[in-house]
């Protein structure tokens, strides 16, 4: 149990480097749909590559479908439903694992500031007129509001910006 509920030292999902590929900052952050975030996770940003690593959540979700196992009678059939749902938000976590070559950002700019209800978020910008807003925290467990994650928003941005002008 000790796993489940004590940090592992790498809590997001595995993203594999490409050869040649150099770590330059990574950031707690998240997926974030018309100013929610939706799914949390870490970005890191490459030379060649920004990563996103969703949370590992299979430790949680397996604790959770072990307890509901034992449910009597007629709660049994939510057992099912915390299972399939629990299934569903996993493979979705998983979904979001990716990478956006920064050959392909145009454009990033400041989003939102840090409010008790949202993180302050990045819009990445692509040629093609898609946007992509992401959530910034400073590290796992800030609070949405503090200051500070406007600052590591901000150095993000920085990075970013200092990477697409170094090709």
């Amino acid at each position: 149990m000790s796993g489940i509920f004590s940090r592992p030292k790498d809590p997001y999902t595995a993203a594999p480097l490409l050869g040649g590929e150099q770590m330059i900052r990574q950031q707690v952050a998240s997926y974030m749909v018309n100013g929610k975030a939706m799914w949390g996770g870490q970005f890191a940003l490459t030379n060649q590559r920004l990563l996103f690593r969703p949370l590992d959540t299979s430790g949680v979700a397996k604790m959770i479908k072990d307890g509901v196992e034992f449910l009597p009678g007629d709660l049994a059939i939510l057992g099912k439903v915390v299972d399939k749902a629990l299934d569903y938000s996993t493979a979705y976590g998983d979904s979001l694992a990716g990478a956006i070559n920064t050959s392909e950002i145009v454009g990033v700019i400041r989003g939102r500031n840090a409010a008790l209800s949202h993180p302050p978020s990045l819009v990445l910008e692509f040629a093609d007129g898609r946007r992509l807003e992401i959530g910034v925290l400073k590290s796992i467990g800030s609070p949405n509001f503090l200051p500070s994650n406007n600052s590591a928003r901000d150095e993000m941005i920085e990075a970013i910006l200092s990477e697409l002008h170094a090709h």
